[in-house]
Protein backbone atom coordinates (compact mmCIF):
# COMPACT_ATOMS: atom_id res chain seq x y z
CA UNK A 1 0.00 0.00 0.00
CA UNK A 2 1.24 3.47 -0.70
CA UNK A 3 2.26 5.28 2.05
CA UNK A 4 0.05 8.80 2.60
CA UNK A 5 1.96 12.39 3.28
CA UNK A 6 0.32 12.42 6.55
CA UNK A 7 2.32 9.19 7.73
CA UNK A 8 5.58 10.71 7.75
CA UNK A 9 5.20 14.27 8.20
CA UNK A 10 7.67 15.96 10.46
CA UNK A 11 10.12 12.94 9.84
CA UNK A 12 13.63 13.16 9.65
CA UNK A 13 15.90 11.10 7.46
CA UNK A 14 19.43 10.80 6.52
CA UNK A 15 18.47 11.79 2.63
CA UNK A 16 16.21 12.59 0.42
CA UNK A 17 16.31 11.48 -3.48
CA UNK A 18 14.46 13.68 -5.69
CA UNK A 19 13.71 11.74 -9.15
CA UNK A 20 12.75 7.96 -8.98
CA UNK A 21 14.20 6.94 -12.67
CA UNK A 22 17.32 4.56 -12.67
CA UNK A 23 19.53 6.94 -11.22
CA UNK A 24 17.54 7.86 -8.41
CA UNK A 25 16.65 4.35 -8.10
CA UNK A 26 20.48 3.34 -7.60
CA UNK A 27 20.85 5.93 -5.07
CA UNK A 28 18.51 4.74 -2.70
CA UNK A 29 19.29 1.24 -3.12
CA UNK A 30 22.52 2.47 -2.27
CA UNK A 31 22.62 4.63 0.45
CA UNK A 32 20.29 2.62 2.41
CA UNK A 33 21.94 -0.85 1.96
CA UNK A 34 24.65 1.71 3.52
CA UNK A 35 22.85 2.21 6.71
CA UNK A 36 21.22 5.57 5.96
CA UNK A 37 17.98 6.57 6.27
CA UNK A 38 16.20 7.21 2.68
CA UNK A 39 13.08 8.73 1.24
CA UNK A 40 12.91 8.76 -2.33
CA UNK A 41 9.97 10.80 -4.06
CA UNK A 42 9.25 11.51 -7.42
CA UNK A 43 6.57 13.50 -9.02
CA UNK A 44 4.90 10.57 -11.05
CA UNK A 45 5.30 7.76 -10.83
CA UNK A 46 8.32 5.62 -10.71
CA UNK A 47 10.67 5.60 -14.08
CA UNK A 48 7.36 7.23 -15.86
CA UNK A 49 9.39 10.02 -17.70
CA UNK A 50 13.18 9.46 -19.22
CA UNK A 51 13.83 5.74 -18.05
CA UNK A 52 10.87 4.23 -19.64
CA UNK A 53 11.49 4.99 -22.90
CA UNK A 54 14.81 3.43 -23.51
CA UNK A 55 15.55 1.21 -25.96
CA UNK A 56 16.19 -1.58 -23.25
CA UNK A 57 19.61 -2.15 -24.00
CA UNK A 58 22.62 -3.11 -21.84
CA UNK A 59 25.65 -2.30 -24.03
CA UNK A 60 28.90 -0.59 -24.11
CA UNK A 61 28.61 2.06 -26.39
CA UNK A 62 29.90 0.60 -29.68
CA UNK A 63 29.10 3.48 -31.39
CA UNK A 64 31.60 6.27 -28.92
CA UNK A 65 34.24 4.23 -31.07
CA UNK A 66 33.35 6.21 -33.89
CA UNK A 67 34.36 9.75 -31.78
CA UNK A 68 36.89 8.04 -29.72
CA UNK A 69 35.61 7.91 -26.67
CA UNK A 70 37.80 4.52 -25.41
CA UNK A 71 37.97 5.29 -22.25
CA UNK A 72 33.66 5.23 -21.89
CA UNK A 73 33.44 2.21 -23.81
CA UNK A 74 35.78 -0.24 -21.69
CA UNK A 75 33.88 1.61 -18.61
CA UNK A 76 30.61 1.20 -20.09
CA UNK A 77 31.66 -2.50 -20.86
CA UNK A 78 32.97 -3.14 -17.52
CA UNK A 79 29.44 -2.06 -16.26
CA UNK A 80 27.14 -4.57 -18.74
CA UNK A 81 29.72 -7.57 -17.52
CA UNK A 82 28.77 -6.85 -14.33
CA UNK A 83 24.92 -6.10 -14.98
CA UNK A 84 24.90 -9.51 -16.88
CA UNK A 85 26.38 -11.36 -14.17
CA UNK A 86 23.99 -10.12 -11.62
CA UNK A 87 21.31 -10.05 -13.11
CA UNK A 88 21.35 -13.40 -15.28
CA UNK A 89 17.60 -13.86 -15.82
CA UNK A 90 16.44 -10.40 -15.99
CA UNK A 91 19.09 -9.60 -18.66
CA UNK A 92 20.06 -11.99 -22.24
CA UNK A 93 23.07 -11.69 -23.71
CA UNK A 94 22.41 -11.07 -27.58
CA UNK A 95 23.67 -10.84 -30.62
CA UNK A 96 23.51 -7.62 -32.75
CA UNK A 97 23.38 -8.24 -36.03
CA UNK A 98 24.89 -5.20 -38.28
CA UNK A 99 23.52 -4.81 -42.02
CA UNK A 100 26.35 -2.58 -43.73
CA UNK A 101 24.43 -0.67 -46.12
CA UNK A 102 25.30 2.65 -48.21
CA UNK A 103 24.95 4.60 -44.78
CA UNK A 104 27.55 2.41 -43.02
CA UNK A 105 30.53 4.91 -41.88
CA UNK A 106 33.14 2.48 -43.32
CA UNK A 107 33.31 -0.99 -45.12
CA UNK A 108 32.91 -4.35 -44.25
CA UNK A 109 35.88 -5.08 -42.87
CA UNK A 110 36.67 -1.98 -40.86
CA UNK A 111 33.15 -2.32 -39.06
CA UNK A 112 34.79 -6.06 -38.46
CA UNK A 113 37.86 -4.45 -37.27
CA UNK A 114 36.07 -2.21 -34.50
CA UNK A 115 33.66 -5.05 -33.73
CA UNK A 116 36.80 -7.08 -32.86
CA UNK A 117 38.07 -3.78 -30.91
CA UNK A 118 34.94 -3.56 -29.14
CA UNK A 119 35.54 -6.91 -27.75
CA UNK A 120 39.19 -6.40 -26.74
CA UNK A 121 38.25 -3.26 -24.81
CA UNK A 122 35.48 -5.29 -23.11
CA UNK A 123 37.60 -7.63 -21.96
CA UNK A 124 36.75 -10.64 -23.86
CA UNK A 125 33.05 -10.94 -21.98
CA UNK A 126 31.02 -11.77 -24.95
CA UNK A 127 30.85 -13.87 -27.78
CA UNK A 128 33.23 -13.47 -30.65
CA UNK A 129 32.56 -11.45 -33.57
CA UNK A 130 31.67 -12.80 -37.02
CA UNK A 131 31.57 -10.95 -40.47
CA UNK A 132 29.52 -12.73 -43.29
CA UNK A 133 29.24 -11.74 -46.70
CA UNK A 134 25.95 -10.94 -48.16
CA UNK A 135 24.93 -14.38 -49.47
CA UNK A 136 25.84 -15.91 -46.14
CA UNK A 137 24.01 -12.96 -44.11
CA UNK A 138 20.43 -12.98 -45.99
CA UNK A 139 20.21 -16.78 -45.18
CA UNK A 140 21.10 -16.28 -41.60
CA UNK A 141 18.20 -13.47 -41.87
CA UNK A 142 16.38 -13.55 -44.30
CA UNK A 143 14.58 -10.11 -43.14
CA UNK A 144 17.45 -8.30 -44.89
CA UNK A 145 17.38 -6.82 -48.21
CA UNK A 146 20.50 -8.80 -50.03
CA UNK A 147 20.64 -5.63 -52.21
CA UNK A 148 21.01 -2.86 -49.82
CA UNK A 149 24.11 -4.47 -48.00
CA UNK A 150 27.37 -4.60 -48.45
CA UNK A 151 27.51 -8.18 -45.78
CA UNK A 152 27.11 -7.85 -41.94
CA UNK A 153 29.35 -8.04 -38.55
CA UNK A 154 27.30 -9.68 -35.65
CA UNK A 155 28.24 -8.66 -32.46
CA UNK A 156 27.35 -9.08 -28.65
CA UNK A 157 26.13 -6.92 -26.26
CA UNK A 158 22.85 -7.35 -23.65
CA UNK A 159 18.82 -6.68 -23.79
CA UNK A 160 16.46 -6.48 -20.53
CA UNK A 161 14.11 -9.31 -21.67
CA UNK A 162 10.65 -7.52 -19.98
CA UNK A 163 11.29 -3.20 -19.75
CA UNK A 164 13.61 -0.61 -18.87
CA UNK A 165 10.81 0.78 -16.20
CA UNK A 166 10.43 -2.72 -14.54
CA UNK A 167 14.33 -2.98 -14.04
CA UNK A 168 13.89 0.38 -12.51
CA UNK A 169 11.66 -1.01 -9.86
CA UNK A 170 13.71 -3.43 -9.23
CA UNK A 171 16.44 -1.31 -7.60
CA UNK A 172 13.66 0.46 -5.54
CA UNK A 173 12.33 -2.74 -4.31
CA UNK A 174 15.73 -3.33 -3.28
CA UNK A 175 15.66 0.18 -1.28
CA UNK A 176 12.88 -0.79 0.32
CA UNK A 177 13.70 -3.88 2.10
CA UNK A 178 16.95 -1.95 3.24
CA UNK A 179 13.95 0.53 5.07
CA UNK A 180 13.71 3.28 2.59
CA UNK A 181 10.85 4.92 2.08
CA UNK A 182 9.55 5.26 -1.44
CA UNK A 183 6.75 7.42 -2.78
CA UNK A 184 5.44 7.91 -6.46
CA UNK A 185 3.20 10.77 -7.24
CA UNK A 186 4.86 13.27 -4.78
CA UNK A 187 6.54 16.72 -5.84
CA UNK A 188 8.88 18.54 -3.93
CA UNK A 189 7.02 22.30 -3.97
CA UNK A 190 10.03 24.20 -1.63
CA UNK A 191 13.67 23.23 0.38
CA UNK A 192 14.76 25.41 2.89
CA UNK A 193 18.65 24.77 3.95
CA UNK A 194 18.66 24.88 7.93
CA UNK A 195 22.05 24.79 10.14
CA UNK A 196 22.50 20.93 9.58
CA UNK A 197 19.25 20.09 7.50
CA UNK A 198 16.83 20.66 5.04
CA UNK A 199 13.14 21.17 5.35
CA UNK A 200 11.57 20.09 2.44
CA UNK A 201 7.98 20.48 1.54
CA UNK A 202 5.95 18.12 0.07
CA UNK A 203 2.54 17.71 -2.00
CA UNK A 204 0.71 14.44 -3.46
CA UNK A 205 -0.49 14.69 -7.03
CA UNK A 206 -2.91 12.69 -6.48
CA UNK A 207 -5.00 14.10 -3.60
CA UNK A 208 -3.26 17.45 -2.61
CA UNK A 209 -2.49 16.75 0.73
CA UNK A 210 0.85 17.99 2.24
CA UNK A 211 3.68 17.49 4.81
CA UNK A 212 7.22 18.73 5.85
CA UNK A 213 10.30 16.37 6.13
CA UNK A 214 13.80 17.23 6.88
CA UNK A 215 17.04 15.83 5.97
CA UNK A 216 20.77 16.23 6.31
CA UNK A 217 21.13 15.67 2.67
CA UNK A 218 19.60 15.69 -0.88
CA UNK A 219 19.95 14.02 -4.12
CA UNK A 220 19.04 15.58 -7.07
CA UNK A 221 17.95 12.60 -9.62
CA UNK A 222 15.29 14.90 -11.40
CA UNK A 223 16.59 13.93 -14.72
CA UNK A 224 15.83 16.54 -17.25
CA UNK A 225 14.86 18.20 -14.82
CA UNK A 226 17.96 18.18 -12.62
CA UNK A 227 18.75 21.66 -13.62
CA UNK A 228 15.49 23.19 -12.76
CA UNK A 229 15.62 21.30 -9.10
CA UNK A 230 19.26 22.48 -8.51
CA UNK A 231 17.85 26.59 -9.10
CA UNK A 232 14.99 25.27 -6.39
CA UNK A 233 17.51 23.89 -4.38
CA UNK A 234 20.12 26.89 -4.80
CA UNK A 235 22.68 24.38 -5.36
CA UNK A 236 25.87 24.94 -6.99
CA UNK A 237 25.79 22.21 -9.68
CA UNK A 238 28.51 23.44 -12.47
CA UNK A 239 26.89 21.40 -15.14
CA UNK A 240 24.65 21.78 -18.21
CA UNK A 241 22.27 19.65 -20.19
CA UNK A 242 21.23 19.32 -23.71
CA UNK A 243 18.37 17.42 -24.68
CA UNK A 244 18.04 15.07 -27.71
CA UNK A 245 14.55 13.45 -28.24
CA UNK A 246 14.44 9.76 -29.36
CA UNK A 247 11.22 8.02 -30.15
CA UNK A 248 10.53 4.20 -30.63
CA UNK A 249 7.86 2.46 -32.73
CA UNK A 250 6.08 -1.06 -31.46
CA UNK A 251 5.15 -3.23 -34.10
CA UNK A 252 4.02 -6.82 -35.37
CA UNK A 253 6.95 -9.33 -34.60
CA UNK A 254 9.65 -8.02 -37.52
CA UNK A 255 11.95 -11.24 -37.74
CA UNK A 256 11.76 -14.93 -36.81
CA UNK A 257 14.89 -14.91 -34.40
CA UNK A 258 15.69 -12.69 -31.16
CA UNK A 259 18.77 -11.44 -32.57
CA UNK A 260 18.73 -7.68 -32.53
CA UNK A 261 19.33 -6.56 -36.25
CA UNK A 262 21.55 -2.83 -36.05
CA UNK A 263 21.53 -0.42 -39.45
CA UNK A 264 22.64 2.85 -40.09
CA UNK A 265 20.08 5.53 -41.48
CA UNK A 266 19.60 8.13 -43.54
CA UNK A 267 21.24 10.57 -41.10
CA UNK A 268 24.17 7.97 -40.64
CA UNK A 269 23.21 6.85 -37.24
CA UNK A 270 22.94 3.62 -35.66
CA UNK A 271 19.17 2.37 -35.74
CA UNK A 272 17.79 -0.61 -34.07
CA UNK A 273 15.33 -3.65 -34.74
CA UNK A 274 14.78 -5.51 -30.88
CA UNK A 275 12.66 -7.70 -29.56
CA UNK A 276 10.78 -6.91 -26.58
CA UNK A 277 8.13 -9.99 -25.92
CA UNK A 278 6.36 -10.90 -29.25
CA UNK A 279 6.71 -7.63 -30.75
CA UNK A 280 9.47 -5.72 -32.57
CA UNK A 281 10.67 -1.89 -31.42
CA UNK A 282 11.76 -0.37 -34.15
CA UNK A 283 14.07 3.14 -33.47
CA UNK A 284 15.47 5.38 -32.16
CA UNK A 285 15.91 8.83 -33.62
CA UNK A 286 17.91 11.61 -32.85
CA UNK A 287 16.38 15.51 -32.66
CA UNK A 288 17.85 18.32 -30.77
CA UNK A 289 14.78 19.68 -28.13
CA UNK A 290 14.47 22.61 -25.93
CA UNK A 291 11.96 21.09 -23.00
CA UNK A 292 11.85 17.47 -21.52
CA UNK A 293 8.36 16.95 -22.83
CA UNK A 294 7.85 15.62 -26.34
CA UNK A 295 5.69 13.31 -28.25
CA UNK A 296 5.60 11.37 -31.59
CA UNK A 297 5.20 13.22 -34.62
CA UNK A 298 3.65 12.04 -37.96
CA UNK A 299 7.60 13.11 -39.55
CA UNK A 300 8.94 10.58 -36.38
CA UNK A 301 6.75 8.27 -37.47
CA UNK A 302 7.21 8.42 -41.53
CA UNK A 303 11.68 8.22 -40.85
CA UNK A 304 11.53 5.47 -38.52
CA UNK A 305 9.05 3.78 -41.02
CA UNK A 306 11.03 4.34 -44.11
CA UNK A 307 14.30 3.45 -42.71
CA UNK A 308 12.80 -0.30 -41.94
CA UNK A 309 11.03 -0.38 -45.31
CA UNK A 310 14.12 0.18 -47.17
CA UNK A 311 16.45 -2.02 -45.22
CA UNK A 312 14.20 -5.13 -44.72
CA UNK A 313 12.92 -7.72 -46.64
CA UNK A 314 9.22 -7.27 -45.55
CA UNK A 315 6.44 -9.45 -46.90
CA UNK A 316 4.32 -5.76 -46.58
CA UNK A 317 5.63 -2.77 -46.00
CA UNK A 318 5.05 -1.14 -42.50
CA UNK A 319 2.62 1.45 -42.50
CA UNK A 320 1.94 3.97 -39.90
CA UNK A 321 -1.79 1.24 -39.30
CA UNK A 322 0.83 -1.62 -38.09
CA UNK A 323 1.90 0.96 -35.07
CA UNK A 324 0.89 -1.02 -31.81
CA UNK A 325 2.50 1.40 -29.29
CA UNK A 326 4.85 4.73 -29.02
CA UNK A 327 7.83 5.26 -27.10
CA UNK A 328 9.04 8.85 -26.84
CA UNK A 329 11.56 10.50 -24.43
CA UNK A 330 14.68 12.65 -24.29
CA UNK A 331 18.32 12.04 -23.58
CA UNK A 332 19.50 14.28 -21.21
CA UNK A 333 23.41 14.80 -22.16
CA UNK A 334 26.28 16.31 -20.03
CA UNK A 335 27.35 20.00 -21.92
CA UNK A 336 31.02 20.31 -21.50
CA UNK A 337 32.76 23.25 -20.05
CA UNK A 338 28.84 24.44 -19.12
CA UNK A 339 30.10 27.36 -16.63
CA UNK A 340 31.07 29.03 -20.24
CA UNK A 341 28.37 27.82 -22.44
CA UNK A 342 25.27 28.44 -20.83
CA UNK A 343 23.55 28.75 -24.39
CA UNK A 344 22.77 25.03 -25.33
CA UNK A 345 22.90 26.16 -28.95
CA UNK A 346 26.70 26.36 -28.57
CA UNK A 347 27.36 22.77 -28.18
CA UNK A 348 27.80 20.19 -30.89
CA UNK A 349 25.21 17.92 -29.09
CA UNK A 350 25.36 15.15 -32.30
CA UNK A 351 29.16 14.08 -30.79
CA UNK A 352 27.86 14.53 -27.32
CA UNK A 353 27.82 10.77 -25.21
CA UNK A 354 25.72 9.63 -22.22
CA UNK A 355 28.36 9.66 -20.23
CA UNK A 356 27.02 10.74 -16.45
CA UNK A 357 28.18 14.01 -14.27
CA UNK A 358 27.84 13.80 -10.47
CA UNK A 359 28.34 17.00 -8.78
CA UNK A 360 28.54 17.88 -5.45
CA UNK A 361 27.74 21.22 -3.10
CA UNK A 362 29.10 20.11 -0.20
CA UNK A 363 28.25 23.29 1.77
CA UNK A 364 24.40 22.48 0.98
CA UNK A 365 24.83 18.71 0.75
CA UNK A 366 23.30 18.28 -2.47
CA UNK A 367 24.84 15.74 -4.64
CA UNK A 368 23.47 16.32 -8.69
CA UNK A 369 23.89 13.61 -11.04
CA UNK A 370 23.86 14.64 -14.84
CA UNK A 371 22.78 12.67 -17.80
CA UNK A 372 23.95 8.92 -17.54
CA UNK A 373 22.15 5.66 -19.11
CA UNK A 374 21.19 2.47 -18.02
CA UNK A 375 24.20 0.13 -18.67
CA UNK A 376 26.13 2.66 -16.70
CA UNK A 377 23.69 2.56 -13.56
CA UNK A 378 26.23 0.43 -10.80
CA UNK A 379 28.68 3.20 -10.91
CA UNK A 380 26.32 5.61 -10.54
CA UNK A 381 25.13 3.86 -7.41
CA UNK A 382 28.92 3.65 -6.33
CA UNK A 383 29.88 6.86 -7.11
CA UNK A 384 27.08 8.12 -4.91
CA UNK A 385 28.50 6.30 -1.55
CA UNK A 386 31.71 7.97 -2.42
CA UNK A 387 29.99 11.49 -2.56
CA UNK A 388 28.52 10.92 1.08
CA UNK A 389 31.51 9.18 2.09
CA UNK A 390 32.87 12.99 1.85
CA UNK A 391 30.09 14.90 3.42
CA UNK A 392 31.13 12.73 6.84
CA UNK A 393 28.11 10.23 6.70
CA UNK A 394 29.13 7.27 8.36
CA UNK A 395 28.22 4.32 5.86
CA UNK A 396 28.48 0.54 6.12
CA UNK A 397 28.48 -0.44 2.78
CA UNK A 398 26.60 -3.92 1.86
CA UNK A 399 25.33 -5.34 -1.41
CA UNK A 400 22.68 -3.29 -2.99
CA UNK A 401 22.17 -4.69 -6.31
CA UNK A 402 21.68 -8.22 -8.23
CA UNK A 403 19.34 -10.96 -8.50
CA UNK A 404 18.57 -13.06 -4.60
CA UNK A 405 19.66 -16.15 -6.72
CA UNK A 406 22.35 -15.98 -9.73
CA UNK A 407 23.91 -19.46 -9.85
CA UNK A 408 22.43 -20.81 -12.94
CA UNK A 409 22.36 -24.27 -11.52
CA UNK A 410 20.72 -23.50 -8.29
CA UNK A 411 18.12 -21.20 -11.06
CA UNK A 412 17.27 -24.41 -12.96
CA UNK A 413 16.29 -26.51 -9.95
CA UNK A 414 13.74 -23.28 -8.65
CA UNK A 415 12.13 -22.99 -12.08
CA UNK A 416 11.62 -26.51 -12.63
CA UNK A 417 10.13 -26.88 -9.44
CA UNK A 418 8.07 -23.44 -10.12
CA UNK A 419 6.47 -25.10 -13.04
CA UNK A 420 5.71 -28.50 -11.38
CA UNK A 421 3.73 -26.19 -9.08
CA UNK A 422 2.30 -24.42 -11.55
CA UNK A 423 1.32 -27.80 -13.71
CA UNK A 424 0.00 -29.36 -10.40
CA UNK A 425 -2.61 -26.05 -10.27
CA UNK A 426 -3.51 -25.59 -14.32
CA UNK A 427 -2.68 -29.37 -15.51
CA UNK A 428 -1.01 -27.63 -18.37
CA UNK A 429 2.65 -28.63 -18.71
CA UNK A 430 3.37 -25.88 -22.07
CA UNK A 431 2.53 -22.89 -20.86
CA UNK A 432 3.19 -23.55 -17.11
CA UNK A 433 6.52 -23.50 -18.20
CA UNK A 434 5.83 -20.32 -19.56
CA UNK A 435 4.57 -18.89 -16.85
CA UNK A 436 7.03 -19.92 -14.78
CA UNK A 437 10.04 -18.11 -16.60
CA UNK A 438 8.40 -15.12 -16.23
CA UNK A 439 7.17 -15.75 -12.85
CA UNK A 440 10.61 -16.19 -11.74
CA UNK A 441 12.08 -13.57 -14.27
CA UNK A 442 10.59 -10.96 -12.36
CA UNK A 443 10.38 -12.37 -8.62
CA UNK A 444 12.97 -14.86 -8.08
CA UNK A 445 12.11 -17.04 -5.12
CA UNK A 446 9.04 -14.91 -4.41
CA UNK A 447 7.32 -16.54 -7.50
CA UNK A 448 6.57 -19.77 -5.63
CA UNK A 449 4.18 -17.49 -2.82
CA UNK A 450 2.51 -16.13 -5.70
CA UNK A 451 1.54 -19.76 -7.02
CA UNK A 452 0.50 -21.02 -4.06
CA UNK A 453 -2.01 -17.79 -3.20
CA UNK A 454 -3.57 -18.26 -6.90
CA UNK A 455 -6.36 -20.12 -9.06
CA UNK A 456 -5.56 -22.19 -11.75
CA UNK A 457 -7.76 -19.45 -13.71
CA UNK A 458 -5.34 -16.77 -12.49
CA UNK A 459 -2.44 -18.67 -13.69
CA UNK A 460 -3.10 -18.98 -17.05
CA UNK A 461 -1.72 -16.51 -19.45
CA UNK A 462 -3.42 -13.27 -19.86
CA UNK A 463 -2.54 -12.98 -23.60
CA UNK A 464 -1.62 -15.54 -25.72
CA UNK A 465 2.28 -15.48 -26.49
CA UNK A 466 3.41 -13.35 -23.40
CA UNK A 467 4.59 -15.14 -19.76
CA UNK A 468 2.31 -12.55 -17.77
CA UNK A 469 -1.00 -14.01 -15.74
CA UNK A 470 -3.58 -12.62 -13.95
CA UNK A 471 -2.10 -14.00 -10.54
CA UNK A 472 1.07 -12.12 -11.24
CA UNK A 473 -0.67 -8.91 -12.02
CA UNK A 474 -2.84 -8.89 -9.04
CA UNK A 475 0.08 -9.14 -7.02
CA UNK A 476 1.89 -6.62 -8.23
CA UNK A 477 -1.05 -3.82 -8.46
CA UNK A 478 -1.36 -5.53 -4.14
CA UNK A 479 2.32 -4.68 -3.55
CA UNK A 480 4.36 -3.00 -6.11
CA UNK A 481 2.76 0.81 -5.09
CA UNK A 482 0.75 0.86 -8.34
CA UNK A 483 -1.91 4.14 -8.63
CA UNK A 484 -3.07 3.94 -11.64
CA UNK A 485 -3.73 1.64 -14.35
CA UNK A 486 -0.40 2.74 -16.74
CA UNK A 487 2.08 2.18 -13.47
CA UNK A 488 0.24 -1.55 -14.14
CA UNK A 489 0.31 -1.71 -17.85
CA UNK A 490 3.35 0.98 -18.75
CA UNK A 491 5.94 0.51 -16.38
CA UNK A 492 5.90 -2.54 -13.48
CA UNK A 493 5.13 -4.48 -17.04
CA UNK A 494 5.38 -3.87 -20.78
CA UNK A 495 1.48 -4.72 -21.54
CA UNK A 496 0.47 -1.18 -22.86
CA UNK A 497 3.72 -0.95 -25.19
CA UNK A 498 3.00 -4.99 -26.73
CA UNK A 499 -0.72 -5.06 -26.60
CA UNK A 500 -2.61 -2.29 -28.22
CA UNK A 501 -5.40 -0.35 -26.37
CA UNK A 502 -8.04 -2.14 -28.09
CA UNK A 503 -6.59 -5.90 -27.52
CA UNK A 504 -6.37 -4.20 -24.16
CA UNK A 505 -9.98 -3.20 -23.35
CA UNK A 506 -11.30 -5.87 -24.74
CA UNK A 507 -9.50 -8.73 -22.77
CA UNK A 508 -12.42 -9.71 -19.53
CA UNK A 509 -9.82 -10.86 -17.53
CA UNK A 510 -7.47 -7.73 -17.59
CA UNK A 511 -10.06 -5.58 -16.98
CA UNK A 512 -11.04 -7.43 -14.10
CA UNK A 513 -7.30 -7.09 -12.40
CA UNK A 514 -7.87 -3.36 -13.48
CA UNK A 515 -11.23 -2.45 -12.35
CA UNK A 516 -10.64 -0.20 -9.08
CA UNK A 517 -7.63 2.11 -10.78
CA UNK A 518 -7.91 4.68 -12.13
CA UNK A 519 -6.47 5.21 -16.27
CA UNK A 520 -4.18 7.11 -15.13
Amino acid sequence: MRTSLKAIDGNDYDVAVVGAGINGAVSAAALSAAGLKVLIIDKGDFASFTSQQSSNMVWGGIKYLQSLEFALVFKLCLSRAKLMRNYPSRIKPIGFLAAIGDEAPANLLAIWAGAWLYWGIGLFSTRTPKVRDVARSVKYEPGLKDRAIGGTVQYFDGLLLDNDARFVWDFLEKARTFGAEALNYTALTSATRGATNWELQLRDEQDGSAAAVYAKAVVNAAGPYASGLNDLLAADAGAHLVLSKGIHLVVPKLTTDDRVLAFWDEEGRLFYVLPMHDRSVIGTTDTRVNQPETEVTDEDRDFVIRQINKSMNLAKPLTRADIIAERSGVRPLVAANARQKKNSDEVDWHKMSRKHVIAADADKKVVSIFGGKLTDCLNVGQEIIEEFKGFGFTLAPKKWFGEPVTNKKAQAEILKALTAQICVKTGDAEWSQQIAKGLFRRHSVQASVIVGESTAKDLAPIFDGIDYCAAELKHIAETELVVTQQDLLRRRTPLALIRSASEIAANARLQEVLAGLPAR
